[in-house]
């Protein structure tokens, strides 16, 4: 068995001369972590190939929507479609991680939107990253639901890196909001009837100091 690591980012990124090596590297790194948690092969694949028959054939263990540093209004809604459809139908477990959380909540016709634009005496931490808005970057602490099967064995208040300006606004039916902070009210979400999750922070960026990531990851691959 495997588990497959959904690319969520640009072409244009992709295609970029710098931006793409950086990214490739990213992706890399991220698919060694994620193997390393399931125990099991990670495959990668682009968002635009995936859909339930594409699902049906490759037979992962789990899916893993990973984030991406491009607004949501460059991406041509077809290309979209087939990775909606397969979040809607849920036919193994899925975890959407940042713009994959964020793709959950719009899959089930949630509402969502910017932090907000940055206030008097704020400094934009990241202005190349949606400029002129306020963002969460960093580890930041954010306080779960321990009734939640991802956050078993995790502090009541953890922390967790954090690199977004955009947010899920509202749960979407069929979901209990199971973690939250103070810049976003929505840091994670379970479905009721199947095993799809979505944090808006990024496990797979943990480290030595902050290691609850980690245990993210290996309690979500433990239900697949």
């Amino acid at each position: 068995m495997t588990v497959l690591y959904i690319d969520t980012e640009h072409d244009r990124i992709l295609d970029h001369p710098s931006l793409g090596a950086a990214h490739r590297a990213r992706v890399e790194e991220v698919r060694n972590r994620l193997a390393g948690a399931a125990g099991q092969p990670c495959l990668v694949e682009r968002f635009a190939a995936v859909s339930p028959a594409w699902v049906a054939q490759t037979a992962p263990a789990a899916l893993v929507i990973g984030g991406n540093n491009t607004d949501w209004a460059d991406f041509d809604a077809a290309t979209l479609a087939g990775l909606l459809v397969t979040i809607r139908a849920a036919p193994v477990p899925i975890l959407g991680i940042c713009a994959g959380h964020q793709l959950i909540g719009h899959a089930h016709d949630a509402a969502w939107g910017p932090l907000g634009p940055l206030q008097a005496g704020e400094t934009d931490p990241d202005p190349e990253f949606g400029p002129g808005q306020r963002k969460a970057r960093g580890f930041l602490p954010v306080e779960v639901d321990l009734r939640c099967p991802l956050f078993s064995d995790v502090a009541p208040t953890a922390t967790f890196f954090q690199h977004h300006y955009w947010q899920l606004a509202e749960a979407p039916a069929g979901f209990v909001i199971r973690a939250r902070s103070s810049w976003s009210a929505i840091q994670a979400i379970e479905r009721l009837d199947r095993p799809v999750f979505g944090v808006q922070f990024h496990p797979e960026r943990y480290d030595n100091v902050h290691p609850q990531g980690a245990f993210v990851l290996r309690n979500f691959f433990a239900l697949a």
